[in-house]
């Protein structure tokens, strides 16, 4: 095991595609999204995303703080006391700052250091997220996973969200499970076995692309080198921001004024029928496309 660094990659000329990840876009969304996962092979240079060099420097430059570190080791996440620190900005003591001495000692121990939302602080990271979202109906975040060799970072969990993993360096094991009846859309821990006929097995190489649908059960073992990779979740809006927003689009409808208007001189049970027959009308006028549009931009903003 080693903590050693490599030099920083030379810097894409452009922002990655979602073609460079899974070719056929088209052939993609129609065989693999929401229904199998994929393993795929990228058609760009993924060691410019970002290299091991890049995440030791932000850490040590000091900037970097809570909530956007974090590390792993089992399924254990280090008490966030014991990897961060104290300092003093413009005459305060603020808390939560990464520790890099502390963290550098956790790696090299047999952590995996995790970075979040990558988008909101590194520029290529950044523009790759951005680039992305047009082409998908959810909320995008990046994730960074650094592993030394022959660790398991989590045990076997199912994410909020779909994902596409980007192998950036190092191998990387993967164990996960295909959707069926019994898959659900919560982020939890997966409880017993992976059924033999749900599990599927891949190591990823450099330039490696893995899809994992909304769902499926999985975990990972870091082979051998360092591993690198970046996971791209995409968040879809669920039930709950769908019907947030038809009561939004209700509550500032005219049909709704009226009824609030006069709901003191009705008794309780006609009201709640004209609220009825009001909603009614209101979800048959709905333009099912605008309502889509303003529930990815809530999962969007609300992140």
């Amino acid at each position: 095991m080693t903590n050693r660094t490599v030099e920083a990659p030379a810097q894409p000329t452009t922002p990655l595609r979602l073609e460079d990840f899974v070719g056929d876009v088209d052939h993609f969304f129609t065989e693999y999204w929401a229904r199998e996962p994929a393993f795929l092979r990228a058609q760009a240079d993924l060691t410019t995303l970002i290299s091991e060099q890049e995440m030791w420097d932000e850490l040590e430059c000091g900037l970097l703080s809570r909530p956007y570190f974090t590390v792993f080791d089992h399924g254990t996440r280090a008490a966030i006391a014991d990897i961060t620190t104290t300092r003093t900005v413009v005459g305060h003591e603020l808390q939560g700052y990464a520790d890099p001495v502390q963290i550098r000692q956790r790696f090299a121990a047999g952590g995996t250091l995790k970075f979040s939302q990558a988008e909101h602080w590194h520029p290529r990271i950044r523009a790759l997220v951005k680039g992305l979202e047009s082409r998908f109906h959810g909320g995008l975040e990046a994730f960074v996973f650094l592993s030394p060799p022959d660790r398991t970072a989590m045990s076997a969990h199912t994410d909020g969200a779909h994902v596409l993993i980007l192998q950036v360096s190092g191998t990387k094991d993967w164990v996960l499970g295909r959707l069926d009846r019994t898959s659900h859309s919560d982020s939890t821990l997966h409880e017993g076995e992976i059924p033999p006929r749900l599990r599927m097995e891949r190591t990823l190489r450099p330039g490696d692309v893995l899809y994992m649908p909304h769902g499926c059960p999985h975990y990972a073992t870091a082979r051998s080198g360092n591993s690198i990779h970046v996971a791209i979740t995409v968040e879809e809006p669920t039930s709950v921001d769908l019907a947030s927003v038809y009561l939004a689009g209700l509550l500032g409808d005219r049909r709704y004024d009226a009824i609030s208007a006069n709901h003191h001189t009705e008794g309780t049970l006609a009201t709640i029928e004209r609220l009825r027959s009001a909603l009614g009308s209101f979800l048959a006028d709905s333009e099912s496309s605008d309502v889509l549009d303003k529930a990815v931009n809530l999962r969007r903003t609300h992140r």
